[in-house]
């Protein structure tokens, strides 16, 4: 199993997704906190809680299947695709105030670049053991 070769490795930890879970619990705020200047936001906010709930039971019960290590992979490329619906395309815009507009989404950027960045860790090291 991919987990077991990745945990005897020690180069899978349970930093990584405490990590990656304070990650997801800070784009959450952050979409949360905007909402209201984007009309999809609920589809992302829900979709991002669905994500730490599987977080936090992989830390509860420190162990993942090789199809959810798998699975963890593909989610990357789904987020991180430039489509519209990707967290890389996310935004939100106000026409009364385009200096908020701005703000806001260089503060997005931020946490969603801290996420990226994780999640590109955490799945680097599976497909290294996939290969």
């Amino acid at each position: 199993m991919i987990w077991e070769e990745l945990k005897i490795r020690k180069n899978f930890v349970e930093e990584d997704f405490i990590e990656l879970r304070d990650s997801v619990e800070e784009i959450i705020k952050i979409f949360e906190k905007y909402k209201d200047m984007r009309k999809n936001s609920k589809g992302y906010i829900e979709e991002m809680k669905r994500f730490l709930g599987e977080i936090n039971i992989t830390l509860k019960e420190k162990k993942l299947t090789d199809k959810e290590l798998i699975n963890l992979v593909e989610l990357r490329r789904t987020y991180f695709n430039f489509h519209d619906n990707s967290l890389s395309e996310y935004g939100v815009y106000d026409k009364d105030d385009l200096e908020k507009t701005h703000r806001v989404n260089r503060e997005i950027t931020v946490v969603i670049e801290r996420l990226k960045k994780i999640l590109y860790k955490i799945t680097e090291k599976i497909d290294y053991h996939i290969s």
